[in-house]
């Protein structure tokens, strides 16, 4: 399963500038973009953690071109946080940044929980690697990192640079990311993909 990360940069400091109502406003249609770019992509949101989004492909079916449709998902959300700011810009708002980080990897895919409430989830370390690689989005002064583990399944037209590794909290050994730059759009699939669907 691959898994997103993203988190809004700043928002603290936006939601002390906002009235309530407004800021409700901004972060609804900051999570209906994101969502809408993320379904686009065949990916599962599957929580809103405050003002961040963890979202899952290749968990509700199996899926082998889920880490191009996840990395094509953060660019389509990339373009879409763009465009918003244009919309947020002229109403005299703040703008929005993203940090996404992005891992793939194995784990428990099912129904997790209490008789009072069960969700369908992802529970492994995949999670926590790609939230704690979104937290580098501000060291490495990129909005986009994915994991060793993720680029080695990556359409090789995915425009990456290697970034220094970097310890973070409750992994043991250094984490190697890479910046993502551009890639190719969703409607020029690879040999491969467009073989296989």
């Amino acid at each position: 399963v691959t898994v997103l990360f993203a988190d809004l940069v700043g928002s603290t400091a936006m939601s002390d500038r906002l009235e309530p109502a407004v800021l409700a406003r901004v972060l609804n249609g900051y999570f209906q973009r994101m969502s809408d770019a993320i379904h686009e992509h065949r990916g599962h949101v599957a929580h809103f953690l405050g003002d961040g989004i963890v979202a899952y492909f290749g968990a509700l079916q199996p899926n082998p071109w889920q880490c191009n449709d996840a990395v094509r998902a953060a660019l389509a959300m990339r373009v879409a946080i763009c465009e918003y700011n244009v919309e947020l810009e002229r109403e005299g708002l703040p703008l929005l940044a993203l940090g996404i980080g992005i891992d793939r990897g194995l784990g428990l895919v099912g129904l997790v929980g209490s008789r009072e409430r069960m969700e369908y989830d992802f529970v492994g370390r995949t999670v926590n690697v790609a939230a704690r690689v979104q937290t580098l989005t501000r060291i490495h002064q990129a909005d986009i990192l994915v994991t060793e583990a993720l680029r080695a399944e990556l359409d090789a037209r995915f425009l990456l640079t290697p970034m220094p590794a970097e310890f973070v909290k409750g992994i043991p050994v250094p984490v190697v990311t890479y910046a993502v730059r551009e890639g190719p759009s969703a409607a020029a699939p690879s040999a491969e993909e467009a073989g296989g669907r």
